[in-house]
C-alpha cells in the first residue's frame, strides 16, 4: 500500500530567532524560502512545526496533525541544502505534561519515524548540520501504514 499523505507544510511564521542573526532570508510569494548564512552553527534550529500550541502564548496555531501511537509516518522534504546533506530533521515526542519522551533523527530529505506510544504530541525541527544555504519549499507527512 502506498503511503497516504496527511500533510503538507509551509514555511509558516519564522519561530527560531537563533538562526536568523547574520541570514538573509527571503520568502517569494509562492511561500518558497531561501535561507543563507554561512556563519551559522552547526546545530542551530532553523525552523520548527508543531502539532499542539498555547494560543494564548504563542498567538499561532499547530502546524502538523495528530498522529496516532505505534504508526510510521514519512517526512518528504522538498529540501535542498549546500553543501549536500547538510541538513537534518529531528522528530521530539512529548508527554501530556510537555516532558520529552523521546527523539528521532531524520536524515532529510526523507526519512521514516514511528510515533510513540507514550507521546501525546510531537514538534519536527529543521537543524543545521553544516548548512550554509537552503532552499526550502514544503514538507509532506505520509501515514506509511495506516492499517494501525
Amino acid at each position: 500500500m502506498a503511503p497516504a499523505e496527511i500533510a503538507t507544510v509551509r514555511w509558516g511564521s519564522h519561530k527560531s530567532a537563533d538562526s536568523l542573526y547574520g541570514s538573509a532570508l527571503t520568502i517569494s510569494p509562492a511561500g518558497e524560502v531561501s535561507l543563507v548564512n554561512h556563519l551559522m552553527p552547526g546545530g542551530t534550529t532553523i525552523q520548527e512545526w508543531y502539532s499542539v500550541t498555547d494560543y494564548q502564548s504563542v498567538r499561532d496555531t499547530p502546524d502538523l496533525p495528530l498522529l496516532h501511537a505505534g504508526r510510521t509516518y514519512r517526512v518528504a522534504a522538498q529540501v535542498t541544502s549546500v553543501p549536500e546533506g547538510t541538513l537534518v530533521f529531528e522528530a521530539r515526542f512529548f508527554d501530556r505534561f510537555d516532558a520529552l519522551v523521546g527523539v528521532q533523527v531524520l536524515h532529510a530529505p526523507d526519512c521514516e519515524f514511528e510515533y510513540p506510544g507514550d507521546a501525546h504530541h510531537y514538534a519536527i525541527r529543521m537543524v543545521n548540520a553544516g548548512c550554509d544555504e537552503l532552499h526550502f519549499t514544503s514538507l509532506a507527512l505520509l501515514e506509511v501504514d495506516g492499517n494501525g
